[in-house]
C-alpha cells in the first residue's frame, strides 16, 4: 500500500485536532471523533507514523510515492508537536485559574509540589487501570431501579467495608466523597467510563470515589427531572447508608461530571434541598461541598423545561465552590456555554468559582492519561483538598 495512503488517517486526525470542523453539527461530531487519536494520544500517533515511515527514511524503497509520504509524515509530526505543546500548556492555565479563583495562597499545594508529567504512564499505560491500594466495589445500588440506580465505589484499600469492618488502620478515615456523573447526551453511558484517573487519584488519597449512572432517556428533556432526582437520591444514600461502607454521615460531598454529567453536577449544586427534585425524600440533605464540571453542556434541556432545566435559571446565591474546565476547541459542547455559566456564578455566588479554558482541548479529554488530563487531575485534587 502506498505510504501516503497508510499515513492519511493519522494526517487527517492531526489536521482535525488543529483545525476542528465547527458546523454543521453532524460534520463537527464526525470530525471530533476522527481527531481523538491525535488529540489525546499525540505521542502514540507520532510513533505509529514513525514506524510506517521508517523504511522510506532508511532508503529501502524507491517509489516516488514514498517521497510524498515522507513529506506527509513530516507535516504530521509538526502538527502533533503543536498538539503536544497545547497539552503541556494546560498546567500553567490551570495554575492561573486556581490562583485567580481561590485567591493567592489559598491552594493547598505549594509551588514546589506542583504537577510533573509522569511520562512512563503517559507513554506505556495511557488507559487508567485501577492501581494497587485502591479497592473497587462495582454494581452497588442506591435506588429502586437496580439497572439505572447503580454505581461503582472506589476507596483506599483498608477502608471500612460493609458493616464498617476493616482490617486496615485507615478504616472509616474517608476524607470526603467525590461523585462523578458520566456523560452520553443523557441517553448512553455507564459507571467508570470517564474520569477514571481522577476517581482513582481521589480514592488513593483517602476519598470515597463514586462513579454513578442514572435513568437514561431518548432525549434529554424526556428524562428530566428524573436524571437529577437520581443524583439527589444517591446523595441521600451516601448520608444514610454510607456509614455502613466506611463513609461518615457528615463527610463533605463533591459532585463532578463530564459533558451531560457536568450539567447534572451543576444542577445538583444549584438546587440543594429543593423539594421539586426530591420526591419522596424531600427532607434529605442534598447539599454539596463543591461541584466540578468537565467539558459540560449547561443550557436548557428543551423548550418545555427551559425555566427549570437550565442551570442559569437557578439562583447562584446558594452555590458551593465550583470548578469548571473546558476546552477551547470543543465542537460538541462549545465553550461559550461554560462562559455563560461562569458569568452567572461569579455574579451571584459568595463562594469561589475556578474557571479554566484548556488550549486546543476537545470534548472528552478525560478518557486517557494524557499530559493535559493528568494536569487536570492534579488541579482538581488541589480544588477538592480545600473542601475536605
Amino acid at each position: 500500500m502506498p505510504l501516503p495512503v497508510v499515513l492519511a488517517p493519522a494526517a487527517v486526525s492531526t489536521a482535525l485536532a488543529l483545525w476542528p470542523i465547527r458546523r454543521p453539527f453532524a460534520a463537527a461530531t464526525a470530525g471530533w471523533v476522527w481527531s481523538l487519536p491525535a488529540q489525546e494520544l499525540p505521542l502514540h500517533v507520532g510513533a505509529l507514523v514513525g514506524a510506517a515511515t521508517a523504511p522510506a527514511l532508511a532508503g529501502r524503497a524507491a517509489r516516488p510515492s514514498d517521497r510524498v509520504g515522507v513529506g506527509i509524515a513530516a507535516l504530521t509530526w509538526s502538527g502533533l508537536g503543536v498538539v503536544l505543546s497545547r497539552h503541556l500548556a494546560a498546567k500553567a492555565v490551570l495554575d492561573r485559574a486556581l490562583a485567580e479563583g481561590l485567591g493567592e495562597g489559598e491552594t493547598t499545594t505549594s509551588p514546589s509540589a506542583l504537577h510533573r508529567t509522569p511520562w512512563p504512564r503517559v507513554l506505556f499505560r495511557p488507559w487508567p487501570l485501577r492501581p494497587r491500594g485502591v479497592r473497587a466495589r462495582r454494581g452497588m445500588v442506591y435506588g429502586p431501579d437496580p439497572k439505572a440506580n447503580r454505581f461503582d465505589l472506589y476507596t483506599r484499600s483498608g477502608s471500612a467495608g460493609p458493616g464498617g469492618g476493616s482490617s486496615g488502620s485507615d478504616a472509616g478515615d474517608v476524607r470526603g466523597v467525590l461523585v462523578h456523573i458520566h456523560g452520553g447526551h443523557f441517553r448512553a453511558g455507564g459507571p467508570s467510563r470517564e474520569s477514571r484517573a481522577m476517581l482513582f487519584d481521589h480514592a488513593a488519597r483517602g476519598w470515597a470515589a463514586i462513579s454513578t449512572t442514572y435513568h437514561l432517556s431518548p432525549t434529554p428533556e424526556s428524562g428530566f427531572p428524573q436524571h437529577l432526582v437520581d443524583v439527589k437520591r444517591l446523595l441521600g444514600w451516601i448520608r444514610t447508608e454510607g456509614p455502613a461502607h466506611g463513609i461518615r454521615a457528615d463527610a463533605p460531598i463533591v459532585v463532578a461530571g463530564s459533558s451531560a454529567g457536568a450539567h447534572l453536577a451543576m444542577m445538583t449544586a444549584l438546587t440543594g434541598g429543593d423539594p421539586r427534585f426530591q420526591p419522596g425524600f424531600e427532607d434529605a440533605d442534598t447539599t454539596v461541598a463543591g461541584a466540578i464540571g468537565l467539558y459540560g453542556y449547561y443550557g436548557r434541556l428543551g423548550l418545555e423545561t427551559r425555566d427549570v432545566s437550565d442551570p442559569v435559571r437557578h439562583a447562584a446565591s446558594g452555590a458551593p465552590p465550583v470548578a469548571i474546565i473546558h476546552g477551547t476547541h470543543d465542537t460538541y459542547t462549545p465553550v461559550k456555554g461554560s462562559r455563560r455559566l461562569v458569568r452567572h456564578l461569579r455574579a451571584g455566588s459568595p463562594n469561589p468559582v475556578v474557571y479554566a479554558e484548556l488550549p486546543g482541548a476537545q470534548h472528552g479529554f478525560d478518557a486517557v492519561r494524557s499530559p493535559r488530563y493528568l494536569a487536570v487531575v492534579e488541579a482538581v485534587s488541589r480544588f477538592t483538598d480545600r473542601l475536605a
